[in-house]
């Protein structure tokens, strides 16, 4: 029955996901005016409103003017809700699994920004760098250090920086933006220093593999610009529920430990 609540629960942040996602890059009010159509901008009734339901209940069309819906709002919804089961499924009730819903839905949020415009807006960045430092005293993948995040976030911005700042020498380009900078200096105030390193290694794995696959299948050219941010949040996520992962075997190997030699 809970993992039915977190379901549900995350389907309707992806409905507020996709406001969101449409409003923040514009600076608009995320609350006013209510949900409407884009198209005729009437604005849309509650039971029009349900998560995955109304999309299906309307066939993929407004009701009043019957403009085609994306289908990338049911998407979003569909992505969240399973974000949120797969977060409680991995932490059950614990502040882990608070950080790790406020920590995706940011992610989520920012990588379909970033896949539309090429950008990664500060209002979600730079108050994200905020949220990792706010709640590292309940964060065990950075061990509840306070300073761990500082440096995780030190860190990844700086060596971030640093690479574009190379990169735009040799290529007389830039090669990285400013905003996928500030993403990574927030992944690293969730994970710390050398979590942040694995992520930005795992990022470039998987743009690189994707990229590869768009050029053969002529969808890219090797000169397109390919956003970046999607690949960093998903290692970001990657890497935080793997650090969690470990951070649990290794009590459980350490009070397996103790139970062995208490019990000679």
């Amino acid at each position: 029955m809970t993992e039915i609540f977190f379901f549900v629960i995350g389907l309707f942040f992806g409905s507020f996901a996709n406001v969101c996602i449409r409003r923040i890059p514009y600076n608009k009010s995320i609350v006013l005016p209510a949900s409407h159509c884009p198209k005729c901008l009437i604005p849309i009734r509650w039971k029009d409103n349900i998560p995955i339901v109304s999309f299906l209940m309307l066939k993929g069309k407004c009701r009043n003017c019957k403009a085609n819906i994306s289908l990338e709002y049911p998407i979003v919804e569909l992505l969240t809700g399973l974000y949120f089961l797969l977060s409680y499924l991995s932490f059950g009730i614990s502040f882990s699994l608070l950080i790790s819903i406020i920590l995706g839905f940011y992610l989520i949020v920012i990588s379909f920004i970033d896949m539309h415009l090429k950008i990664v807006p500060d209002i979600l960045s730079v108050s994200l760098i905020f949220i990792g430092i706010i709640l590292s005293p309940i964060n065990s993948a950075i061990k509840y250090s306070f300073l761990n995040s500082i440096t995780g976030i030190c860190f990844a911005g700086f060596f971030l920086l640093t690479i574009s700042y190379i990169g735009s020498k040799i290529y007389k380009k830039e090669v990285m933006g400013g905003g996928d900078i500030k993403l990574l200096a927030a992944g690293g105030g969730f994970l710390g220093i050398s979590n942040i390193f694995h992520a930005f290694i795992t990022a470039c794995f998987i743009g690189g593999f994707v990229g590869l696959v768009l050029i053969l299948f002529k969808k890219k050219k090797s000169s397109d610009f390919i956003p970046f941010g999607p690949y960093i949040s998903i290692s970001i996520i990657l890497i935080f529920f793997l650090s969690h992962f470990i951070h649990i075997t290794l009590l459980n190997l350490i009070n397996s430990s103790i139970d062995m030699f208490s019990a000679r």
